[in-house]
């Protein structure tokens, strides 16, 4: 492949809002000056590619719906968007979910998805694998790339909620003192490798802990009005 690929998890440094969004928030949605976050998006975009390339960056819903992006199309209602080629950058925003960025170098295929537990038990990873791979991606070429999210030590769940997920493994679990304490990235991963993913890249940064990054349930547990969002993008050059 004479072309490369760049992508990045970024944290909420370098970038221009103020007070609880410090500094580079990237949520459309957030309660911010829009001005800043179109600015902060922007200032990731660059990082990423200094070409004039379309960025796409879905309207995320918590869903199992991944989509192919395609020429003359800017939106997207989705949580998994897929692409082949150089035109695009791809983005998804997060704030204790995982960012999952899956990248085929050999066939220069690019994904990347939003899988919050939602997404997760509805089949986000699965669809967006199926997606790449309809679009000229090999299984065997395919590597995924687990940004910050949610550890599991942060991440205190009620019995119901892992009833609910049917989470008869207790390996994405543990119970300490009739407290529940659910691995998001773990599950991920039993799921990659259950579709044939075996290049697993984790970043293994806790969104809740490390205040480098903006976390909702930090935002939550301090009693904050809103909360930022952390941009990850992929792109062919």
């Amino acid at each position: 492949m004479s072309k490369f690929v760049k992508f990045k998890f970024f944290n909420n440094k370098n970038g221009k809002s103020k007070g609880i969004y410090s500094s580079l928030n990237c949520g459309l949605k957030s309660q911010d000056n829009l001005q800043n976050v179109k600015k902060n998006i922007e200032i990731a975009k660059l990082s990423i590619s200094k070409k004039e390339k379309t960025l796409i960056i879905p309207n995320q819903l918590h869903s199992n719906k991944c989509l192919i992006v395609r020429k003359n199309k800017f939106e997207y209602n989705c949580d998994g968007i897929v692409a082949q080629g150089d035109n695009f950058v791809l983005g998804i925003t997060t704030a204790d979910c995982l960012p999952i960025i899956f990248i085929d170098y050999q066939n220069e295929v690019i994904g990347i998805c939003h899988a919050g537990w939602k997404g997760l038990k509805r089949g986000i990873i699965e669809n967006t694998v199926d997606k790449m791979l309809k679009i000229g991606s090999k299984r065997s070429n395919l590597r995924a790339f687990i940004g910050p999210c949610i550890r599991k030590y942060s991440y205190e769940v009620s019995i119901e909620f892992i009833n609910g997920m049917n989470l008869n493994d207790t390996d994405f679990y543990t119970r300490k003192n009739d407290r529940y304490f659910f691995d998001l990235p773990k599950l991920a991963k039993v799921k990659l490798n259950s579709l044939g993913v075996f290049k697993i890249i984790d970043s293994k940064i806790d969104t809740y802990k490390n205040k480098n990054y903006f976390s909702y349930r930090r935002s939550i547990h301090q009693r904050l009005k809103d909360y930022g969002r952390n941009i990850s993008l992929v792109s062919i050059n």
